[in-house]
């Protein structure tokens, strides 16, 4: 019998609702402000591309670094497209940002088996996971430290960032006993689930083996990956500088990074939204309402910033086509 999953219908409902929150803020504040913000971008948004493409190329010489230490040599170039293409599926479909990593281990399943693969991702996410709330903790004490702060903002913003660094440390912990006997307590009152994960338990163990053998033989490279994590996350903040310059408001670096850490922070309590669609940009204009702009300059923000997510996914799509027609 197939099993069927849950929260399916639940997610795609979401996923919904996040669209039609974003086309009801652009309708409540004006199609034609928003029109007149994006507008003047032209060629600078060339460079947000560039600052995109960037982006996801650090967080792959991450990935490259972790898969050709470990494991089979990928060509980095290789890598790259199957990291543009999972980015997509996690703004595209409904899995709680999951989908699209599970996707970079399928795509590489002919040159590097999925008992390898899979730990591989999840060891490369870990990594990036803690990177960011470093960031993140660093860009809200200096935001503490150098800015006025909407008032209420520091202390949700604080527990955000304690939150994601329990994660973290939650993965961390899981990975190293091993995921085959969590699912197995989980899915004790379940039989036919259970019965699925019995069923491939030498393969769950293989998998376990190897993302174990992953944390015991961590040496500098971890460090090294850590390192473009924090890269992209500073092109991140570098993209919403140039941004808000080009939209004519005067920000300098500290604040582009706060405003950027809070983002993040929204964007990761939201995480179950496939590409935070209305989250992300609610959250772009509230901060810089608190910090006396107007809300369109706030929601053209984050408009700008999907325009060029979509971009990529368009980019996805063509070379998930090409690798399947290759």
């Amino acid at each position: 019998m197939r099993l069927r999953l849950p929260g399916k219908w639940a997610k795609s409902l979401l996923a919904a609702s996040g669209v039609l929150l974003l086309f009801f803020l652009v309708w409540r504040i004006g199609f034609g402000a928003i029109w007149e913000n994006v507008s003047r971008f032209g060629f600078w948004f060339l460079a947000i591309l560039a600052l995109g493409a960037g982006w996801l190329f650090l967080q792959t010489c991450a990935w490259s670094i972790v898969q050709n230490a470990f494991f089979q040599r990928v060509p980095l170039l290789a890598l790259f497209r199957v990291k543009i293409i999972g980015d997509a599926l996690n703004i595209l479909i409904p899995s709680a940002s999951v989908g699209g990593e599970a996707a970079r281990a399928f795509l590489l399943r002919k040159s590097v088996p999925l008992k390898q693969g899979i730990p591989c991702v999840v060891f490369d996410k870990t990594i990036e996971f803690a990177a960011s709330t470093v960031f993140m903790a660093v860009g809200l004490l200096l935001g503490a430290l150098c800015l006025k702060l909407p008032e209420g903002l520091l202390v949700p913003t604080l527990f955000c960032v304690v939150a994601t660094t329990a994660g973290v440390v939650l993965l961390i912990y899981f990975s190293n006993r091993g995921f085959y006997r969590i699912l197995l307590r989980l899915s004790a009152r379940h039989p036919k689930i259970r019965g699925w994960f019995t069923s491939r338990e030498s393969h769950l163990k293989e998998l376990d083996a190897n993302l174990h053998m992953l944390y015991l033989k961590a040496n500098w490279k971890i460090l090294a990956a850590a390192g473009f994590h924090l890269l992209a996350r500073v092109l991140g903040v570098i993209e919403l500088l140039v941004i808000l310059r080009v939209l004519g408001v005067p920000v300098g670096i500290i604040q582009s990074l706060f405003i950027y850490v809070i983002i993040v922070v929204v964007n990761t309590v939201f995480f179950i939204l496939p590409g935070q669609w209305g989250i992300s940009e609610s959250a772009g204009m509230l901060i810089l309402k608190g910090m006396g702009q107007t809300a369109a300059v706030g929601l053209s923000l984050g408009i700008i910033r999907r325009i060029r997510k979509l971009a990529f996914v368009a980019l996805a799509l063509v070379l998930f086509v090409t690798e399947k027609k290759g």
